[in-house]
């Protein structure tokens, strides 16, 4: 595979061994995972899928829960926040941009440094969140 065919994916010949340790970041499954709450909103649940203190990667991805009639109040965080709806339908406020639906079909890429919210949860709404840097 030629890198200038290919930008950004190696070849056999470039691959590493896994390292003694690491095995516990490969592979996890969602239903033997504690989920904690939000701190912003206690009725919101949040299970941290890969974080730095516990996989060393250097992104937080974490499976969010959102229940029906709750909501998550306006905050900034200092990385990118990367939202992918599951389920559910519910409205995002950007600061800068407005209101924008929040439901399967869409993705939402929240800037560094940038006021948000989400509220109106007219469905249990559950979200893959990727934060670009790791925030724990």
């Amino acid at each position: 595979m030629s890198s200038k065919k290919a930008v950004g994916w190696g070849s056999v010949e470039q691959a590493k061994k896994l390292e003694k340790g690491k095995q516990k970041s490969i592979y996890k499954e969602l239903k033997q995972m504690q989920s904690k709450s939000h701190p912003l909103n206690p009725q919101v649940k949040l299970t941290y899928l890969l974080t730095k203190k516990e996989d060393d990667v250097e992104v937080t991805i974490i499976h969010a829960f959102v229940p029906k009639d709750s909501d998550i109040p306006e905050h900034v965080h200092e990385v990118n926040d990367i939202i992918y709806p599951i389920s559910g339908k519910a409205t995002i406020w950007i600061d800068g941009i407005g209101d924008m639906k929040l439901e399967p079909g869409v993705i939402v890429n929240v800037p560094p440094g940038i006021l948000h919210k989400v509220y109106n949860v007219i469905e249990d709404l559950v979200v893959f969140d990727v934060f670009s840097g790791a925030i724990i």
